[in-house]
């Protein structure tokens, strides 16, 4: 009985841990919960079907940082980011992170009445960090993807308009570390409480 005890509380944590990692795609950290961009339809003038989605924002922000992040991207798919002021004052620093908050994949400033963009190809989600020396901050967000394209494209968040780069498995180790320690520290404890059942069960 106490081996199934054992079993049971182990697939409990296996079970907690992993809605844990799903319930927060950047990080850990409780005190950080970004606001999450939507996507819509986008459609040029005169064409019936749509040619990617967008997400366009206009925000105001009071903060020293702001958080915010989208997801539904397809590592086919090129992403094209943009943050726009319109503001002469404006001293803003933007950084595009995968993982965690610490993970700064791209970054870039936005000084007066200017705009910062990028693009890039990734899977699944990234997150947005702007910091905003001068408050309140107005700016323009805007996220576009497009249409998914049939042809093989480098790892997660290679710059597009670098022709270099290669896919390799040390990329699927970075953004899988968290489930791989579960998985590592649940065959200790699998190993442990077995030589523990063996010794009271000669």
């Amino acid at each position: 009985m106490k081996k199934w005890s054992y079993l049971k509380f182990l697939l409990f944590f296996l079970l907690l841990a992993n809605e844990k990692i799903k319930a927060q795609p950047f990080n850990l950290d409780e005190r950080i919960v970004p606001a999450e961009l939507q996507f819509e339809d986008f459609k040029k003038e005169g064409e019936d079907k749509a040619n990617g989605r967008i997400s366009i924002n206009k925000l105001v922000q009071e903060n020293d940082t702001s958080y915010y992040f989208i997801k539904g991207l397809n590592m086919y798919s090129p992403t094209y980011f943009s943050l726009n002021s319109a503001d002469a004052g404006a001293d803003i620093t933007v950084n595009l992170c995968k993982e965690n908050w610490h993970e700064v994949r791209h970054t870039g400033e936005v000084k007066g009445k200017s705009i910062w963009k990028t693009n890039f190809k990734t899977e699944g989600d990234f997150g947005i960090m702007v910091v905003a020396k001068k408050k309140p901050a107005s700016y323009v967000l805007l996220v576009w993807t497009g249409n998914e394209m049939k042809v093989d494209m480098p790892s997660v968040f290679k710059n597009g308009t670098d022709g270099t780069g290669s896919n390799n498995s040390s990329g699927w180790f970075k953004k899988n570390m968290t489930v791989i320690i579960v998985a590592v520290v649940a065959l200790l404890i699998i190993a442990f409480l077995l030589i523990k059942l063996k010794k009271k069960n000669p």
